[in-house]
Parts: structure tokens; C-alpha cells; sequence
């Protein structure tokens, strides 16, 4: 059973551009887009086998304000979907919608950096994942180095830090560069002062 990112917002634009940039982000993580409360509480409270398997919800904070008792003791991680600066739900991260593609992703860097969680699966950590070998070439991808750069950093062959990014690839199964990027600081395998978007 896959991971699976819940999404429960009414604003049906709203939701189809979070599940955009989300998929670009978690390529291994399904993203599940329901447009009320009522429509997605059977997947969630469900015990049957075939029920996603859900690891963090983004909820519309006016969903959020209604449900607060049962989104709070939910074990999820669960951020709010806000469309203004304000903050209105302490206990719950938020997210701006009213923000670029590139400020929605800085604002995910900002909740890893303030200790809100990573989005991945947590079955298996990362180390667990990649070896230390492949650690250091995606240190090397994240900080937007050449393949060259990279072997000749970690004194290996060209032909084998190929091998490691493939494989980091197909671990991950995440293909682009931005996205092993936003998964490298999100895992603490680079600082995002490093990054430049």
C-alpha cells in the first residue's frame, strides 16, 4: 500500500494546483483530492484493507476550524490551507495559497526547517533507503553540481556516480533534480542556505 497525501478542499482549482505541486515533490506518494469532510472520513476512519494509507492532510482551514477536535487527534501530520498571511489556526501549520509555485515550495522548506516534519513515508528513513555512498552524491545533485564535480569531489569514477544517482532514482522514484533537491533538505542531507532556487 502506498503512502497517500489527503487534500480535503472545497476550492476545486485550489486543490488540483496543491496535488500538482505535491506530486512534483513526493513522485512515490499518491495524492488523494476530496472536496468536503463528509466525502474523504470514510477513508480515513475505515479499517479495511483496501483504505489509503494516509501520512500527512492538507485541509482547507474552514474545514480545519469545524473539525479541529478530530483533525487534532488524528496522528497524521495535518497543515492548514489558508489564502491570506494569517495565521488563523495555532495549532496546525499553513500553508499560503496565494503565493508562486516556487514561494509554495519555500514555504514547505520553512515547515521542515521549523520542525513540523518531513512529508515522506516514515516506514523506512532515508538512511535506511540510500546508502552513505549515495547520501553524498545526492549532497552532491542537491548543491547543483555536475556529475563531474561530483566524482571528482568523492574521488570515483564518473561511470559510478551515474550508477549511485541511478539508483537513487529508482529508491526514491524520484526523477527530477528539483524534486531530489526539496528531498535532500527535507531529510537534513543539505541546508536549504545551500540551495538556490
Amino acid at each position: 500500500m502506498r503512502a497517500t497525501i489527503g487534500i480535503i478542499e472545497p476550492r476545486y482549482v485550489v486543490a488540483v494546483g496543491l496535488r500538482e505541486v505535491l506530486s512534483n515533490l513526493f513522485t512515490s506518494t499518491d495524492i488523494a483530492v476530496y472536496t468536503s469532510f463528509e466525502s474523504c472520513e470514510a477513508d480515513i476512519v475505515s479499517r479495511l484493507p483496501n483504505r489509503p494509507y494516509f501520512v500527512h492532510f492538507f485541509v482547507a482551514d474552514s474545514i480545519l476550524m469545524d473539525k479541529m477536535a478530530f483533525f487534532k487527534q488524528l496522528p497524521q501530520m495535518c497543515f492548514a490551507i489558508v489564502d491570506s498571511g494569517n495565521r488563523v489556526l495555532p495549532d496546525f501549520p499553513a500553508i499560503n495559497i496565494r503565493c508562486s509555485e516556487e514561494q509554495m515550495y519555500e514555504q514547505l522548506f520553512s515547515l521542515h526547517r521549523q520542525g513540523q516534519g518531513s512529508m515522506q513515508k516514515k516506514e523506512k528513513t532515508s538512511s535506511e533507503v540510500l546508502s552513505a555512498r549515495e547520501i553524498e552524491v545526492l549532497q552532491g545533485v542537491a548543491k547543483g553540481k555536475l556529475n563531474k564535480e561530483i566524482a571528482d569531489e568523492l574521488c570515483l569514477a564518473l561511470p559510478t556516480v551515474i550508477t549511485h544517482r541511478r539508483h537513487i532514482v529508482n529508491k526514491l522514484g524520484i526523477r527530477s533534480v528539483a524534486a531530489l533537491t526539496v528531498y535532500a533538505v527535507m531529510h537534513g542531507y543539505v541546508n536549504y542556505e545551500d540551495i538556490t532556487i
